[in-house]
């Protein structure tokens, strides 16, 4: 174990997490059942202050609207360990067959923000009982609207570091792809890039039968989805990794006529801020291209996306020893590549030295994965992630 937890520290510790499990998953189901979109998440914040009421801990709450953030022994010394768990759902009507699935319709906790923002929970618990055990300081942020909506980057906005600023922060996300009980990390890249955009190529509208006396963005659209997808094929290198998703396209009212509008919308997903901005470049490029060949207009619009999550290998390394010690060498895996998902997390990592985390949470009764209507995990995971954390914010301290 690293040196600044002891044994004595360690052993309280996983009594602590023992004592609240349950509660824990109480909570994660009773998130569960009462999902909230970001930016909306009103019930959830609302138990998140009660429970740091009862907890006897200082937070601000109210930041970008729903968040909260809790102060862990705030006169102690040494470092200011922050740690961050998301609290929204997502817009996805639940299909799982719980006894506690969604009862707000249309909405889910399909990506396990319900058991992040119970693991959050439980290292506040964790550190606070802790007392004289714990000699440093701890910020545990629970942030809304991670789900696209920026909520890391509104609550840097609104100040949630305003008094004071973590020295280091923890990030973690659930993991279905890893058993209940093992953790995952990747010493480069945890999470891909991601930038949303937005295309309308405009032509001039008319008859289908009279082709030439219009300008068509159908055709021109479609080159331009077929040319977009040799960028990562011919100007990405292969041992680079990068997406390029054109995920909609909308244009025309019938078979006949040739529209004067198509508007398309994807997003971009690299590993590397190079990778990001050449994509980008090339993107806009081709349709310039595209524009001059077929006569259109193409507008290329990029909306704020998210970096790149990546953990500083200090940190990361001393994240990692606490999990070996904590769960044994075979419960901890490297794993072989970053994902190319994205994790607002990033607005952190970019500014703080972070390590994050994958916490494995495959359920044991049904093929899902994150997202799917389906969704839920393992809940061994909430214990599992409140130890190694707990642990590794004492270890940083």
């Amino acid at each position: 174990m690293p040196p600044r937890v002891t044994n004595e520290t360690s052993t309280k510790i996983d009594t602590i997490v023992d004592e609240i499990s349950s509660e824990l998953i109480e909570i994660r189901r009773d998130l569960h059942q009462n999902p909230e979109l970001g930016f909306n998440e009103i019930r959830t914040s609302a138990k998140i202050c009660d429970y740091l009421d009862r907890l006897g801990v200082s937070y601000r709450s109210g930041i970008a609207k729903t968040g909260v953030a809790a102060l862990i022994n705030p006169e102690g010394a040494g470092r200011l360990v922050g740690v961050r768990g998301d609290i929204d759902a997502l817009p996805i009507t639940e299909e799982s067959g719980l006894a506690f699935a969604s009862q707000n319709k249309g909405v889910m906790h399909a990506c396990g923000h319900d058991a992040h923002t119970a693991i959050a929970l439980g290292v506040a618990t964790v550190l606070n009982k802790l007392g004289a055990d714990f000699t440093g300081r701890a910020m545990v942020v629970f942030q809304p609207a991670e789900e696209g909506l920026g909520g890391a980057r509104a609550m840097l906005s609104d100040g949630v570091f305003e008094t004071q600023t973590p020295d280091v922060m923890l990030g973690y996300h659930n993991w279905p792809l890893l058993p209940g009980g093992v953790i995952g990390w990747h010493p480069e890249v945890s999470f891909a890039s991601s930038d949303p955009f937005d295309i309308t190529v405009s032509g001039l509208s008319g008859h289908g039968a009279h082709p030439h006396l219009s300008i068509d963005p159908i055709v021109a659209a479609s080159q331009l989805v077929a040319q977009i997808q040799s960028i990562v094929s011919r100007e990405v290198a292969p041992l680079n990794s990068a997406v390029v998703t054109i995920g909609k396209i909308e244009g025309g009212t019938a078979r006949n006529q040739i529209p004067d509008t198509v508007k398309l919308q994807g997003a971009i997903r690299t590993h590397s801020e190079d990778v990001r901005a050449a994509t980008k470049d090339a993107i806009e490029r081709i349709a310039q291209g595209v524009a001059i060949a077929s006569r259109t207009k193409i507008n290329v619009e990029f909306l704020q996306g998210v970096g790149v999550v990546k953990s500083q290998p200090e940190i990361l390394e001393t994240v990692v020893d606490c999990a070996r010690n904590v769960l044994g060498e075979d419960k901890v895996v490297c794993l072989p590549q970053g994902s190319m998902g994205s994790e607002d997390f990033a607005e952190f990592s970019s500014r703080i030295p972070s390590a994050h985390l994958r916490i494995g949470s495959k359920a044991k009764d049904r093929d899902t994965m994150l997202h799917r209507s389906n969704f839920d995990l393992d809940e061994e995971c909430i214990a599992t992630a409140v130890r190694v954390i707990a642990h590794a914010a004492v270890a940083l301290a």
